[in-house]
């Protein structure tokens, strides 16, 4: 009889390990970085590295302070180095830096970024003289932030950079690691006064707004729910208006309807809702009796179409 066992409760480190040993056949949790040289050496055969359609990044809620002021939330954006992130998350091989919500090889995708030190179409570095005027004109400085992530590898070690650049800009900041079980429907619930929060976001289908309508439209916004997915809180009339148009398009003028997705894209990231901080690449580390492997951007590791000996 086939059968697929889900574990719990192992820490990244011990999920990799397991998986060198035989023990496991897959860990769904990132890689934490300190083992990826390990894995891509020792057991480099039994590595995928695949491009992912899919960003990490800082949601900021529009709706309480300091980021209810749109200066405030682009000050974040200016301020982040985002290619310490991608070294942090464990390298060029892991992620590459964004400043956009639409990722790259997507519907709508153009390049755009005005949160670095050249604004243009790539991210090249952070300007902290920026941020720190946009802080000044805010009037928001000295206001306490707590930041929310979840207690893996990960974001222990990306929280506390961005703990540091909070610090850094003027708003006194506690990083809170809560379990993977119960952080993604925390930060959505209005209840828990999350300010700024660390997630990500993997399409579900291949169109723009999985990513532009669903995360950032008011009927995503639920108060007192654990499924409120427009975490930033942001809901604002004009864009409300491109998104419905925008989804109308879709069905009687396709091309159109890209290049204004595109316009929205650049809409919310000038809105500033979120910082986003990196496009992500999935490495599946598997033992060495699965065979088969087989990746799909939409559902990842292809469990049904591989075998385990």
């Amino acid at each position: 009889m086939d059968a697929i066992d889900y574990d719990f409760g192992l820490s990244d480190e011990d999920q990799v390990t397991a998986i060198a040993n035989g023990q496991a056949d897959f860990m769904f949790n990132p890689l934490p970085a300190d083992r990826l040289a390990e894995v891509g050496g020792k057991y480099a055969r039994q590595v995928h590295i695949s491009p992912l359609t899919a960003m990490y990044y800082l949601p900021m809620n529009t709706r309480l302070k300091p980021f209810d002021n749109p200066k405030a939330r682009q000050a974040v954006n200016f301020a982040i180095d985002r290619n310490a992130l991608v070294k942090l998350y464990g390298g060029p091989n892991t992620a590459t830096p964004s400043c956009q919500v639409l990722p790259p090889r997507f519907p709508g995708h153009q390049p755009y970024c005005p949160y670095t030190l050249n604004p243009g179409h790539a991210w090249s570095a952070p300007d902290l003289a920026r941020a720190r005027q946009l802080v000044k004109e805010s009037g928001t400085s000295g206001t306490p932030v707590t930041l929310i992530g979840q207690d893996i590898a990960a974001d222990r070690q990306i929280g506390t950079y961005l703990q540091s650049v909070l610090n850094d800009l003027g708003y006194p900041t506690t990083l809170k690691l809560l379990s993977s079980a119960v952080q993604f429907t925390y930060i959505q619930n209005t209840q828990n006064k999350v300010q700024i929060s660390l997630s990500s976001w993997y399409q579900d289908y291949p169109a723009p707004a999985d990513f532009l309508d669903v995360l950032f439209s008011c009927a995503s916004f639920r108060p007192g729910s654990d499924a409120s997915i427009n975490i930033s809180g942001l809901c604002e009339k004009d864009l409300e208006a491109d998104l419905a148009k925008a989804k109308s398009m879709g069905i009687t003028d396709p091309a159109a309807a890209e290049a204004l997705w595109s316009a929205i894209d650049r809409k919310v990231v000038d809105l500033a809702p979120v910082a986003v901080l990196f496009n992500l690449k999935q490495i599946d580390f598997v033992s060495r009796r699965v065979g088969n492997y087989t990746f799909s951007g939409e559902f990842n590791f292809l469990f049904q179409l591989a075998w385990v000996r």
